[in-house]
């Protein structure tokens, strides 16, 4: 009876498992609009805040935010001492990053300054259908370059070997994209945007996913020689842990357009919309959810996040998408998982029940 009481049990366990396994993967959720704006753009001028309405449409599908700022209005704050100390010229345009960071843009060619560097028009096409990409920023020694060279593009083979093995397929897999030090102006938004503002003398990675999203933090070279690319690349193929930080879930992004047709794309890749106010209160909750794990010797929390949807996603616009499954779809899925476990439930029953009346005949 014990042999049986066991085998119940691990069924039990089998099944909770399979119920409450999360459907979506790291990369589907570095898709969502779960953290919409990480930019602002101010457009400084010493006769009123005005942002003209042409310009600011340009950025109504990025993760920047335009606003005018009048110059007169607050004299201390930090957008007026930053354009002081940098003696800019009105109307004067000041990209400010969540940490409060600031860089100034020259207003001629204002949006492709911000989204449209050569490496940004790279992510923007690669990344609705492709794993990952991983920027290797060149330092000044050939033989290191070489080596990490070497190693970033080792991991992104290994990865693309087990993806075959991985929940959610992806139709290509990670690549690597070289910024050497003769491009280093024309990213020089994208790498400040990635903590980067002058030539460094060894190499340093990111890895970039999802709707341009860093997980984890920037990798030095001595990091990506011990083969941590490696390691954050696994980490994006995997199912949603509710245990993982929020910011390896959701990472910090670069500065990015993202238009409707490359939603739609990606909408008909994934067979859903990670806009869709659903799917987006469901990927709120597997983030919110509470989990008793201890705090990684690494530094790492686990402090469930709880996401306000009615703030964050009121004007997220809409986008048609044929292929996302109705309620009915979904019930039958359920259905399906709730058959095979009743399936395997009775199989197991009866195999319990022969090896007790076995016992009994002996």
């Amino acid at each position: 009876m014990n042999n049986l009481k066991i085998i119940l049990g691990l069924l039990f366990a089998m099944y909770i498992t399979s119920a409450e396994a999360c459907r979506y993967t790291i990369r589907e959720i570095g898709f969502s609009t779960l953290s919409k704006v990480t930019y602002v753009i101010y457009r400084v001028d010493e006769n009123g805040a005005m942002f003209p309405n042409q310009l600011a449409a340009q950025f109504s599908e990025s993760n920047i935010k335009p606003i005018g700022f009048h110059l007169k209005e607050d004299k201390n704050s930090a957008i007026t001492k930053f354009v002081e100390q940098q003696q800019l010229s009105f109307p004067a345009y000041v990209l400010v990053d969540q940490d409060h960071r600031m860089i100034a843009i020259t207003d001629a060619h204002l949006v492709d300054n911000i989204m449209s560097s050569p490496v940004q028009k790279q992510l923007l096409s690669k990344l609705p259908n492709q794993y990952a990409s991983v920027i290797l920023i060149e330092g000044t020694s050939k033989t290191e370059n070489d080596l990490a060279k070497r190693t970033v593009l080792k991991a992104c083979e290994h990865i693309e070997n087990i993806m075959p093995n991985m929940p959610k397929q992806v139709e290509v897999g990670p690549d690597m994209i070289v910024i050497p030090s003769s491009q280093f102006d024309k990213e020089k938004v994208l790498l400040w945007s990635l903590g980067i503002e002058k030539k460094p003398e060894k190499p340093i990675a990111f890895v970039i996913y999802g709707k341009g999203r860093i997980m984890g933090e920037k990798i030095d070279y001595e990091s990506i020689v011990k083969g941590d690319v490696y390691k954050l690349l696994s980490i994006i193929g995997a199912d949603c842990e509710c245990g993982l930080d929020r910011k390896w879930m959701l990472g910090y992004q670069i500065p990015l357009n993202w238009p409707k047709k490359t939603r739609q794309g990606l909408s008909d890749r994934l067979g859903f919309d990670v806009d869709n106010p659903m799917v987006l209160t469901e990927m709120s909750r597997i983030l919110a959810i509470e989990n008793k794990v201890p705090k990684d010797p690494d530094g790492v929390s686990f402090e469930p996040v709880v996401i306000n949807l009615e703030e964050e996603f009121n004007d997220i616009p809409e986008i048609e998408h044929t292929e996302v499954k109705t309620a009915e779809e979904n019930s039958n899925g359920g259905n399906t998982i709730l058959i095979y476990s009743l399936v395997v439930f009775l199989v197991i029953i009866s195999i319990g029940v022969i090896v007790l009346l076995k016992k009994q005949h002996r």
